[in-house]
């Protein structure tokens, strides 16, 4: 069943259609953090996944635009935070642009061992990542990183993101 073929101002497909279509592919949530010098910046990351066991790849994709990205291609480190369905105000907050130094206060941090990276130490688990190719991708960046260190954290459910809103999942009986 097609829903939109309507073209955006006759320069491609319509974008809002693109977006809300997306929406329905229910993910987790997660947060990226690295470190460069004094600097520390994170961000919301839905578009998030492995890619290979052998060897252990992830990706995310990052706005151009996006202090993390830059911070993590001076670094060369990167880690990443699986969110738990309390966690839904981090989300909200790392998803904000700018200073997050009141934000990183807040919250609960351990350090990644091979680069000191701060990871959210309250999340479900954490991965930390030495960058491998970062890939231009129209107005984002693909960042893939091999895995160096990882942990399971805290027993909790999954935060889900689906149609513009967080899920949760509900209680098997």
């Amino acid at each position: 069943m097609c829903y939109h073929t309507r073209r955006n101002e006759g320069r491609g497909l319509n974008l809002r259609a693109f977006r809300d279509t997306l929406a329905l592919y229910a993910t987790g949530v997660t947060v990226v953090l690295s470190r460069y010098g004094l600097a520390t910046h994170g961000m919301t990351v839905n578009s998030f996944t492995s890619v290979s066991l052998r060897p252990p790849l992830v990706l995310f994709c990052a706005d151009n635009r996006a202090d993390t990205l830059k911070t993590v291609q001076q670094a060369g480190y990167y880690t990443v935070s699986i969110l738990g369905e309390e966690h839904a105000w981090i989300s909200q907050r790392f998803a904000v642009a700018g200073p997050q130094e009141d934000l990183l206060a807040e919250v609960r941090l351990g350090q990644g061992p091979a680069s000191g990276v701060p990871y959210l130490s309250d999340a479900l688990a954490f991965l930390e990542c030495r960058v491998t190719d970062v890939i231009p991708a129209g107005d984002h960046h693909i960042v893939v990183g091999e895995v160096e260190h990882l942990g399971r954290l805290n027993p909790h459910r999954p935060l889900i993101y689906f149609d513009h809103r967080y899920r949760r999942l509900t209680p098997e009986p």
